[in-house]
């Protein structure tokens, strides 16, 4: 419960909030702290560790599962659970911007290498270096 309730205060929204986009009723959290719940149902805690992104790893032994990600990658998903959800959708769109601008510049880039294919294959340099040459 403790990991559940440390990720629900890092992305900065209410109990209540994860609650309702988790689809679990809104008291449940409340009836496990007050050991109403003694084994909670693991359909209702699936739901609330995928919205949170949190490892069902983590939640069973409390040890966070070994990162296969690189280090840079591990950064950013660290600092992205941090932001509030407006922030998250800012960054996600910037990220899908900056994806955007990279596919139109190799486009661009392959059709300028194709046009400039194209312009050589036209020429026969050998033919204009033997006309320039007088015997």
């Amino acid at each position: 419960m403790k990991q559940i309730l440390n990720a629900i205060e890092q992305r900065r929204i209410s109990e209540k909030e994860c609650l309702v986009k988790s689809q679990v009723n809104t008291s449940f959290l409340s009836d496990w702290k007050n050991g109403k719940i003694k084994s909670p149902p693991f359909d209702k805690i699936y739901r609330i560790a995928r919205f949170l992104n949190l490892s069902l790893d983590l939640l069973a032994d409390n040890t966070p599962p070994p990162s296969q990600l690189p280090e840079p990658e591990q950064f950013l998903l660290n600092g992205f659970r941090k932001l509030d959800q407006l922030e998250q959708q800012i960054i996600l769109g910037k990220i899908s911007e900056m994806l955007y601008q990279k596919k139109n510049f190799e486009e661009q880039r392959l059709d300028t290498e194709q046009v400039a294919g194209n312009l050589l294959s036209g020429l026969d340099c050998t033919d204009a270096v033997s006309s320039g040459k007088k015997d």
